[in-house]
């Protein structure tokens, strides 16, 4: 009777204590869902701080006044520009691979130039596909400016495509390529033509294409071809817009560190002098023209016409 008496009992301290096992772990189970609720309140009245920006350099890589008076006094250096005594106008080739803001860049630079003409809207003199797998442009095309600067503009050229394009390319730049001829047709015509010699080559880049290994060593051979000649060569860095939050936040270009790392990498993979690189950010969503990104666009323009003026010198 006794040893029935202890079984009982025993059962019974079992059953209370697995009573008790359970309702504490439904109270830890409570409690940490109260506090992750509690936990996701806070944090929405009191969002986590994202990651810290890096700090600003304390001295920018490269001067740039950004202000009204600046703007304008670029827009009278290009109006004002003279070429060399030994060349009639000033002749800059723009190209780049399909895709890499070559278009949006004569858009954007021609919009400048004839703001007045314009009031100061973007206009899309160039036609312009984004996200287009070969070249909008069909033929050599020209654009005149104040009767003494002219402006090239080509096909954008397909990475698997780089031989014919550098051979058209250097008949163009030695003027044996006329105004308008189709690209398709230049290699087929054993006719020498008669076209403008070019005092100016820019080779456009997209900031996020800078890592494609092929278009690197396409750009490094073609400027190493071009050292050889003496053609003077611009790298012109485009899309840098989306490195930034804000348009205002241009202002501040030159003071980042990382956007001056991928400028440095640039120059150094493609063999070509950092002051030889420029940066911009095109028109693209504006339907008017701004100071900012204006002045971006004037001050890079402007240096491809100064670079010209040794090279016309040496004529």
């Amino acid at each position: 009777m006794a040893f029935r008496y202890c079984c009982y009992l025993l059962v019974c301290l079992l059953c209370i204590l697995g009573v008790l096992y359970s309702c504490s772990a439904q109270h830890a189970f409570i409690s940490a869902q109260v506090g992750e609720q509690s936990s996701d309140l806070y944090h929405g009245l009191h969002p986590k701080p994202g990651p810290r920006p890096e700090p600003l350099l304390t001295n920018p890589w490269r001067e740039d006044e950004f202000s009204d008076d600046a703007y304008m006094k670029l827009q009278e250096e290009i109006k004002n520009h003279q070429p060399h005594p030994n060349a009639s106008t000033t002749n800059i080739l723009i190209t780049g691979s399909v895709g890499s803001g070559k278009s949006s860049f004569l858009n954007s630079v021609l919009s400048e130039l004839r703001r007045e003409e314009f009031n100061g809207r973007v206009q899309n003199i160039q036609a312009v596909r984004p996200g287009a797998q070969t070249s909008v442009t069909q033929h050599l095309r020209c654009h005149t400016f104040y009767d003494k600067i002219k402006i090239f503009d080509t096909a954008g050229f397909e990475l698997g495509k780089t031989v014919n394009a550098s051979i058209i390319l250097k008949k163009i730049i030695d003027g044996e390529v006329a105004e308008g001829s189709k690209f398709d047709d230049i290699l087929k015509t054993k006719i020498k033509m008669e076209g403008d010699k070019i005092h100016c080559v820019v080779l456009v880049i997209s900031i996020h294409n800078a890592e494609n290994q092929d278009l690197i060593r396409f750009y490094e051979e073609f400027i190493g071809m071009l050292t050889e000649t003496g053609v003077p060569c611009q790298l012109l860095v485009t899309f840098v817009d989306k490195l930034v939050e804000k348009t205002v936040d241009l202002k501040n270009l030159y003071k980042r560190r990382d956007i001056k790392q991928k400028i440095e990498n640039i120059a150094k993979k493609m063999r070509i002098s950092m002051s030889n690189v420029l940066v911009v950010s095109n028109y693209f969503e504006e339907m008017k023209i701004n100071q900012i990104k204006g002045t971006l666009l004037l001050e890079a323009f402007a240096q491809m016409l100064m670079a010209a003026k040794p090279f016309q010198e040496r004529m």
